[in-house]
């Protein structure tokens, strides 16, 4: 899905929007900007497409033409009038969804009044406008370019003067990580939607990314226990990681599968491994915290939890002895810090739980359908759990 959203009429200005489309995509890149009839798969449904990318869109640009307000139909009736409208379904969606909506006026247009248009449609007239003259077209799109970057931090995809090299490129790519990172954090459903291009590099970027934040959450749990051999114990975590995700997914497809909608193993893959990353980053960031505080306070408890799982005592009595060392441990700054430590694991719960939002977003399907997709999957779960417990208690 793309960060601008424009929203127009095909009859009032068709010609000035494909122009304000052309320089956008010109300048930030052809998959930020949905333009309907060239950002619509076939055999989507319009009405649902539209839902979808007014939701995860940074920004609407509603370009209001001459005929905007009086446009009407076959038979005489306004089309705004119309509440199954596509260009009032995609405004009115933009209100309600808390997405910023900046009118944009071409061709000489101004802006309605609210008495002019439904109920629905009237926090529209208090929105701040933009106007597109022909005589300065390229000023004032240079113009509206400078305030979605500076307001709505939407990045340009032109290169940087002089900015050619392995040394820049290096950077480039942290600077990307970094970037996505903070935006999976604040807007995970955006930056999931913005990921599916449908180009065959999603999957490789987001591997990487899946790659990256394994090897970052593995690298600061184990600096803050004290672990020394950090090469192998980040190897073995990556594999885990992976791993474990490939079988999360197998399961989660087949339980979209079963509950009948028709999606590829890939598909969840590419979405399923943004929301592992950053589930895994909040669990790494409070296992800091935690293990940060039982370090101040006994900063040999974890060289001696891991001689006593090491043993070869029944697997119960290594858990109950490991156990009890860490609860003695847990007093003055590191129970301060595991305190902090559960309201980090807290707040990555209920991101996952928003962050689920962008399987119905791009399966394009009811509420109702990801909650039993969901359940099944929890349910199917507990199959490998208890293969898991039980080979650990026998084996």
């Amino acid at each position: 899905m793309a960060d601008i959203f424009l929203s127009y009429r095909r009859h009032d200005s068709q010609s000035a929007t494909g122009r304000l489309s052309d320089r956008l995509a010109a300048h930030f890149g052809p998959a930020r900007v949905f333009l309907d009839h060239e950002s619509i798969a076939a055999g989507d449904d319009f009405a649902e497409a539209i839902r979808r990318a007014v939701g995860t869109s940074v920004v609407l640009l509603a370009v209001v033409g001459p005929d905007w307000l009086t446009a009407c139909d076959a038979n005489g009736k306004r089309r705004l009038d119309d509440e199954g409208d596509f260009v009032r379904l995609e405004i009115e969606s933009a209100l309600l969804g808390g997405v910023p909506v900046i009118p944009v006026l071409v061709e000489g247009a101004v802006m309605p009044t609210a008495a002019a248009l439904p109920p629905t449609l009237a926090r529209f007239t208090r929105c701040q406008a933009t106007e597109l003259s022909e005589t300065r077209w390229n000023y004032d799109v240079d113009r509206l370019i400078a305030t979605l970057q500076a307001r709505f931090a939407i990045e340009s995809e032109q290169a940087i003067p002089g900015s050619s090299g392995a040394s820049d490129g290096r950077i480039n790519i942290l600077a990307r990580l970094a970037l996505d990172l903070l935006e999976l954090t604040a807007h995970p459903t955006r930056l999931i939607a913005r990921q599916q291009t449908g180009h065959a590099l999603d999957h490789v970027r987001a591997f990487m990314f899946l790659l990256s934040v394994l090897v970052l959450g593995n690298l600061a749990f184990l600096l803050g226990i004290g672990v020394t051999s950090l090469t192998e114990w980040i190897a073995v975590g990556v594999i885990l990681g992976v791993l474990t995700l490939t079988l999360l997914t197998a399961l989660l497809t087949l339980a979209w599968r079963l509950v009948g909608t028709r999606i590829e193993f890939r598909q969840v893959t590419l979405i399923f491994a943004y929301i592992y990353s950053g589930s895994w980053i909040g669990f790494c960031a409070g296992a800091l915290l935690a293990a940060t505080g039982v370090q101040l306070v006994a900063p040999e408890v974890f060289t001696d939890y891991l001689a006593i799982v090491r043993t070869s005592a029944p697997l119960a009595q290594r858990m109950a002895e490991a156990r009890t060392l860490l609860e003695n441990a847990l007093h003055g700054p590191a129970a301060a810090l595991f305190v902090f430590a559960c309201l980090v694991w807290g707040s990555a719960a209920v991101w996952t739980i928003v962050a689920w939002g962008a399987f119905r977003n791009s399966f394009g399907c009811g509420r109702v359908k990801a909650i039993l997709a969901t359940t099944l999957w929890a349910a199917m779960l507990l199959i490998p759990m208890q293969m898991a417990t039980w080979a650990a208690r026998n084996l």
